[in-house]
């Protein structure tokens, strides 16, 4: 005959440790952002991104500038600290160093801008050691290898920022394809390969940003929005459901007020 078990299922639900690793419940992890922005290239990604140095639980904020794009701070968030890279062990040097203040760390938010460049930035490196053994290899041309190591570098180093104790915010540019009989645009994070589909289902947030030119109070405006909902042409998410489908004139004030319900 069946004996009831002994066990309360209630004590196997509550956090504590499995294999050694802590185990928390949901509302009990970190409230962190992690978040994708991609769009065109003037379509306000960097200072939105930047716009984390208005939220005070976001500031101080790091941008790692791959792109070279950081200039539109200048005159939104001039208190935004800005580090250039140009070489690909500087960013690993950089990522190891904000591990290592994980206990204190100085900044509250990371940008890293952008990833199209990143990945360019990888590849530059990896071929840069192919024509140093292969003198006869065209840098210009690599091989599925190197594409497989590019896109595996890339990865990692995406999901260890991803998953620093901070809040992390990715920019991208945006790359388009038509079908060929339907002759529908869709639009994506530009990274090669599975690349854009991955790194977008690492993300808690995906949004795709884009302008109009719009008539405000009778004159023309260049207005701004996000997109953080899926459609059937573009990439997005909101793992928090609790952002708009459209967010009008974006800020990371209005996103974090709406994750968190702060009412700010």
């Amino acid at each position: 005959m069946a004996t009831q078990s002994s066990v309360d299922i209630s004590e196997l639900t509550k956090p504590g440790k499995l294999g050694g690793i802590g185990v928390d419940t949901a509302v009990e992890r970190e409230p962190y952002i992690n978040m994708l922005v991609y769009g065109d290239p003037g379509a306000g990604k960097t200072v939105l991104a930047g716009s984390s140095d208005a939220v005070p639980d976001m500031a101080p904020v790091l941008v790692v500038d791959v792109e070279g794009g950081s200039f539109s701070l200048r005159n939104f968030y001039p208190g935004v600290h800005v580090v250039r890279v140009k070489k690909w062990t500087e960013l690993f040097d950089i990522y190891m160093a904000l591990y290592k203040e994980q206990d204190e760390p100085k900044y509250k938010t990371i940008v890293l801008d952008s990833l199209t460049e990143l990945q360019k930035l990888s590849m530059k490196t990896i071929m840069d050691q192919v024509v140093e053994k292969e003198p006869d290899r065209d840098p210009e041309v690599p091989s599925i290898r190197e594409w497989g190591k590019n896109g595996e570098q890339t990865r990692r180093f995406v999901r260890a920022f991803r998953d620093l104790p901070r809040n992390v915010i990715f920019t991208c540019l945006a790359v388009s394809e038509k079908d060929q009989r339907s002759g529908k645009i869709t639009y994506r994070p530009s990274l090669s390969g599975k690349l854009s589909l991955e790194v977008s289902g690492y993300m808690d947030i995906v949004g795709f940003a884009y302008s109009k030119m719009m008539a405000v109070d009778g004159e023309p405006k260049i207005c701004r929005f996000l997109l953080t909902g899926m459609t059937d042409t573009h990439i997005a998410k909101d793992r928090s459901d609790r952002l708009p489908q459209v967010v009008e004139d974006p800020s990371m004030a209005i996103i974090h007020s709406h994750i968190f319900n702060t009412g700010d």
